[in-house]
């Protein structure tokens, strides 16, 4: 039997409850899905522990609506990456190092991602953030400066809080 989407499992993940008992989940069950993993429909989000709502109550941290957000500022991530506690907590990263920078260092980082350059970010001698963020994958992927891209990060981070 396998573990229908958005059923609720237990908390060390080998019991799924359909509804008036508790199920072993399959050991040949396949993938494991990760923290922030969207369903295939796209209508549910794993916490760790069991599936939850994307739509409901607004407890997903509004990541639905932050794909949108970010798309309208030029910025396009992919549905899975766009959890709105990883984004903000990226963002307050990274604006916090861009804010400690000098004029001339922020002259150099924007000339840099202007060109799509954010990825040196990533740079082990640099450190900011992991490679293959998918925040700075979006700012790599437009023509923004770094400041341009974190300003239209927390816009739409503003935007989906409201």
């Amino acid at each position: 039997m396998t573990v229908p989407d958005g059923a609720q499992l237990s908390e060390d993940g080998k019991y799924w409850w359909d509804g008036s008992d508790w199920q072993p989940v399959p050991e040949d069950g396949g993938e494991q899905t990760e923290v922030g993993q969207l369903s295939d429909d796209g209508q549910w989000k794993w916490d760790g522990s069991q599936w939850q709502p994307v739509d409901g109550d607004g407890s997903d941290g509004g990541s639905g609506d932050l794909q949108g957000a970010l798309a309208d500022k030029g910025l396009d991530i992919p549905a899975d990456a766009a959890d709105a506690d990883y984004i903000k907590q990226v963002y307050d990263h990274v604006s916090n190092w861009y804010d400690g920078l000098g004029d001339d260092d922020k002259a150099i980082f924007d000339a840099l991602s202007q060109q799509g350059g954010d990825q040196i970010l990533a740079d082990p001698e640099v450190g900011v953030v992991a490679d293959g963020d998918p925040l700075i994958a979006a700012f790599a992927g437009t023509d923004k400066t770094l400041g341009e891209s974190l300003q239209a990060t927390g816009e739409a981070l503003e935007q989906v809080q409201s």
